[in-house]
C-alpha cells in the first residue's frame, strides 16, 4: 500500500500526523469495516488503532478519515489522527466497542457512537 497517497484528504481537517512509535499497542479488541482494531496508549490514554489490510480498504478508510474529521461531538467517537507507517487511525477508546453490539431498546444515550 503507498502510504503517500493513502491519507489524501482537504486541507484544513483538524486531525494530527502521529508517530506510530509513541504508540504502546495493548492488545485486539475486534475487526472493524477495514482492518483489525486495537486497544492502545498513546499520550498516557487510551485509545483505539484501526487498520488497513489492503488496498481494496483504502476508500472505506478515507472516507471514515474525511467523517471523524468533521465532526467533534460528546456522543462521537474523536479522532486524534493518522499514522502513514503503518497506515493507520488514531481514535478515541470507546469502552464495549461496536454499537452494532447493542441489543435493540436499550438506551444509546449513555453509548459513544463507534464504527469498529
Amino acid at each position: 500500500i503507498t502510504t503517500s497517497k493513502m491519507l489524501e484528504t482537504p486541507p484544513g481537517y483538524p486531525f494530527e500526523d502521529i508517530e506510530y512509535e509513541d504508540i504502546e499497542v495493548e492488545e485486539v479488541v475486534g475487526r472493524g469495516t477495514f482492518g483489525v482494531v486495537f486497544k492502545a496508549k498513546w499520550k498516557g490514554k487510551d485509545v483505539a488503532i484501526k487498520t488497513i489490510e489492503s488496498e481494496s480498504e483504502r476508500k472505506a478508510f478515507v472516507v471514515e478519515l474525511r467523517q471523524l474529521s468533521r465532526v467533534n461531538h460528546p456522543n462521537i467517537v474523536k479522532l486524534y489522527g493518522s499514522c502513514h507507517n503503518p497506515v493507520c487511525l488514531v481514535m478515541e477508546y470507546a469502552e464495549g466497542g461496536s454499537l452494532y453490539n447493542v441489543p435493540r431498546g436499550w438506551p444509546r444515550k449513555c453509548l459513544k457512537a463507534s464504527s469498529f
